[in-house]
């Protein structure tokens, strides 16, 4: 995986990096991240990375015939209608690199790896395998990411690679205290939103939801793409087995959602819904309120189903 990747970048003049839409600490890090290595090893190549909404992180702008003629390699997407900027399909050759359930193949090269707890987790592999040097703010945005996804090593896909992948980016300068602040400390505007969350949600069966209209985080001074991240206010009560945060989207009439759960698979009733992510982790989006209330349901009879054993 490594050496392909080595050789697919050495012989590109221009490289585009590409995310999914409304990123997250693991897009957004893996993104960021490959592209600090890739100008710090590369000074000679013309790398840009693209995207809407990077999160207070500043985007690239480049021109269609730079896209046209340039490598693309597009992190952290499962489907291709989730990659922001659909121009990545008009670049000479792509390559992907993922670690979401496979459900369909998009570009030339496919590296993902199912087992990993983000693809922070794979970038850093492969650039430890590599024994490249990074800068220490790319190892700070991969841990970043890597952390964010994995839920500080907490997940049942953390695994020995998941320690070395973090080792190798410690080596290379990230300041711990700092990552787990910029990824886990909230604001009190966080403080107040989250608390709203929980106060909408009701519980039914071994389910808890929450449903949040545009007022209510908007007037929080908070936007959709902040807003829909705060799933993890339902996480963590011993009782519960699935939780699920709908959230009003910008347009005012659908809504997004974001799907927990602690043991019992979720994925299949995003996917009936035209969503996707992991097994324990998975989101929809541009749902009607009547589809709210059918997932709502189903994730309620979902959560009484004691799984045989432990979902990876």
């Amino acid at each position: 995986m490594a050496k392909k990747l080595q050789s697919e970048i050495e012989a590109a003049n221009t490289i585009t990096l590409f995310r999914h839409v409304f990123p997250d600490p693991d897009a957004l890090g893996s993104q960021l991240g490959l592209k600090g290595f890739l100008e710090s090893n590369y000074p000679d190549k013309k790398i840009f990375a693209l995207g809407q909404d990077g999160q207070g992180k500043k985007m690239d702008e480049a021109s269609d015939e730079d896209v046209k003629n340039s490598l693309a390699i597009i992190l952290d997407s499962a489907t291709s209608p989730r990659i922001d900027d659909d121009r990545w399909k008009t670049a000479s050759k792509t390559i992907r690199i993922d670690h979401h359930v496979r459900v369909e193949d998009y570009g030339d090269l496919e590296l993902v790896d199912e087992d990993a707890t983000a693809t922070c987790e794979l970038i850093a592999r492969i650039l430890n395998e590599l024994q490249a040097s990074i800068p220490s703010e790319s190892a700070q945005l991969l841990y970043e990411g890597l952390i964010a996804d994995n839920l500080r090593f907490a997940v049942n896909k953390t695994s020995p690679d998941t320690f070395l992948a973090a080792s190798y980016l410690v080596r290379q300068g990230v300041d711990l205290a700092k990552a787990n602040a910029n990824v886990f400390a909230g604001t009190y505007q966080d403080f107040v939103y989250e608390n709203k969350v929980r106060q909408n949600a009701y519980r039914k069966n071994n389910a808890l939801i929450s449903v949040m209209d545009q007022h209510d985080y908007l007037s929080c001074g908070m936007d959709f793409s902040k807003a829909k991240e705060k799933v993890y206010a339902l996480g963590n009560i011993i009782d519960i087995e699935v939780w699920a945060l709908f959230t009003r989207m910008e347009d005012g009439i659908h809504y997004s959602a974001s799907l927990r759960s602690r043991r019992i698979p979720i994925r299949d009733i995003a996917v009936e819904y035209d969503g996707g992510g992991h097994e324990l982790a998975s989101g929809i989006k541009n749902l009607s309120a009547a589809q709210v209330s059918e997932i709502a349901a189903e994730l309620a009879e979902r959560s009484l189903t004691a799984p045989e054993e432990e979902v990876q």
